[in-house]
């Protein structure tokens, strides 16, 4: 049976039938190919006077023209992408939880039995205070260590902690299970009319 012209079928060959082109965008003449261009015109590519270009479909996969839900799509339209890089935005909302208890280190009570503040900081002898209106007269300042008594205390409200950024940014594969095979195009046959 003779296919109509401009029909597209699946090839399992490596080379163009008598009569069929690979689907592959490829420009055509029009005066040599006068009864296709009347079919599908410059619908894929060319200038519509002297060329017209086959239909794409090399890593393409076909789709009906119409309207789906909220797209519509129209014939020679295309669009898609093999690998794409997702950004923040395009991600669902969600948390990371940060486990963990921080505690902060605080200086112990060391008498204070020096006048002058030279290396020294506040400090109280037992039972005194330093700002009271009533403080001990001679001893107000503690030798400065650098290893002074510490103790944990509780942990501290309203520390904040960081979350390392995860991902390199690489490109995201796109692509569903493929086989590849050849989409060829009917340059001749039974010119189809409507119904």
């Amino acid at each position: 049976m003779q296919p109509f012209i401009g029909e597209i079928r699946i090839f399992a060959g490596n080379f163009e039938p008598a009569g069929w082109a690979f689907c592959w965008g490829q420009l055509l003449n029009i005066s040599d190919n006068d009864p296709l261009f009347r079919l599908i015109g410059n619908t894929y590519g060319g200038d519509g006077i002297s060329t017209f270009a086959l239909p794409d479909l090399r890593g393409r996969v076909p789709l009906h023209m119409g309207t789906l839900g909220n797209e519509t799509y129209t014939i020679g339209d295309s669009g898609g992408l093999e690998k794409v890089t997702i950004t923040t935005n395009q991600l669902p909302a969600h948390k990371h939880t940060i486990a963990g208890n921080v505690y902060m280190p605080t200086l112990g009570e060391n008498p204070g039995k020096l006048l002058s503040p030279d290396n020294n900081y506040t400090a109280i002898t037992s039972g005194q205070q330093v700002y009271s209106t009533n403080p001990h007269p001679t001893n107000h300042m503690a030798p400065l260590k650098v290893s002074p008594r510490v103790a944990n205390t509780a942990p501290t409200p309203n520390t904040f902690m960081q979350v390392e950024y995860g991902g390199g940014g690489q490109p995201k594969e796109n692509m569903q299970p493929y086989t590849a095979v050849n989409y060829i195009i009917s340059l001749y046959g039974i010119f189809p009319y409507p119904f």
